[in-house]
């Protein structure tokens, strides 16, 4: 069996693109909490568009939060452009602006420090991809905290080795989202002309322009040929002949546990290009990060369901190969 899975991965392998296809992800993190949450799903919807891949949360906690942005900085050294949208409370206290997780509780301003966000540290993730990106917060008041903290009401300075941050108020977020709406219509959308469109509007104050151009969609080229992968071809032991009867045993169905020995024996490219797979079929919308999460067990059990097989999470030898094909 461990023979059998390993043939199959190598197999798998040859499914990751070289790594300059690598560079062409374009990563989102987005954030709500309350009612945020029906704004956050509208700019979600519009960047599954652009083919981007989305780490979403909702309701975070402060520990969910931190944890959720040291995920997407590492990811985003490994895209092209990285693009944060926020939709929490915010406050400023002595120049710096926070954004406030679910449950946070400020009874004087230094509690800030444990139980907010600084926005400066989305902004600053955003920037580790290799284009960099940008940050879009829709902010609103924060209730119960002290007076010295007020409310931010305009996008913090530019800060270097960040990207640009765009801050909007609840109000004017309908006209942004016709804005995102009317980009997407074109063959070419581009960061920094969408910002600008964004800044002309009320309540929208802006940081600063991105300094190079970045591309989230470029009009398409024609594809080449299709690379074929071709699996090796196992040759059948040769069976002596005689005149006995012989009775054809029917291999036993695999176990969970013999699939699952084969999904470890994959490797995170092979991974990687089995999530984007599901992520074309329309199943996978989550992070195209080699790692077999909750989003992607529930992305195979769609694609099996589909097939009208069991939906067990866990990809069969023949589903491996049909997704590789």
């Amino acid at each position: 069996m461990i023979t059998r899975a390993f043939a199959l991965a190598l197999c798998l392998i040859g499914m990751a693109p070289v790594a300059s296809a690598q560079s062409e992800r374009i990563l989102a993190l987005v954030v709500a909490t309350g009612d945020g949450t029906a704004r956050a799903d509208e700019v979600q919807s519009h960047l599954e568009v652009l083919g981007t891949e989305t780490l979403r949360a909702d309701d975070p906690s402060n520990a969910q939060l931190r944890s959720i942005l040291t995920r997407f900085a590492r990811e985003a050294a490994d895209a092209r452009v990285s693009l944060v949208y926020l939709d929490l409370p915010a406050v400023t206290f002595e120049g710096r602006a926070f954004v406030l997780p679910d449950g946070a509780r400020i009874e004087r301003p230094t509690d800030l420090f444990t139980q907010g966000i600084p926005l400066l540290a989305f902004a600053r993730s955003a920037a580790q991809a290799e284009q960099g990106g940008a940050v879009l917060a829709t902010v609103r008041a924060a209730d119960n905290v002290p007076a010295e903290l007020a409310p931010l009401i305009e996008a913090p300075e530019a800060v270097p080795g960040s990207s640009p941050i765009v801050v909007a108020e609840p109000d004017a977020f309908p006209n942004l989202d016709v804005i995102l709406q009317d980009a997407l219509q074109n063959e070419e959308v581009e960061l920094g002309a969408l910002m600008r469109r964004m800044f002309t509007q009320t309540g929208v104050t802006l940081s600063a322009f991105p300094q190079t151009p970045t591309i989230l969609r470029a009009p398409t080229e024609p594809e080449g040929p299709t690379e074929v992968i071709v699996l090796p071809v196992i040759e059948p032991e040769p069976v002596a002949e005689t005149t006995e009867t012989v009775e054809i045993a029917t291999a036993p169905p695999e176990t969970l546990e013999e699939l699952s020995l084969l999904e470890a024996s994959l490797s995170r490219s092979a991974k990687r290009s089995l999530q984007r797979v599901l992520r074309d079929l329309g199943h996978y919308k989550g992070l195209v990060d080699g790692i077999f999460g909750p989003q992607t067990r529930q992305a195979i059990r769609t694609f099996q369901e589909e097939r009208a097989e069991e939906p067990t999470g866990v990809l069969s030898r023949r589903q491996l190969l049909d997704l590789s094909s």
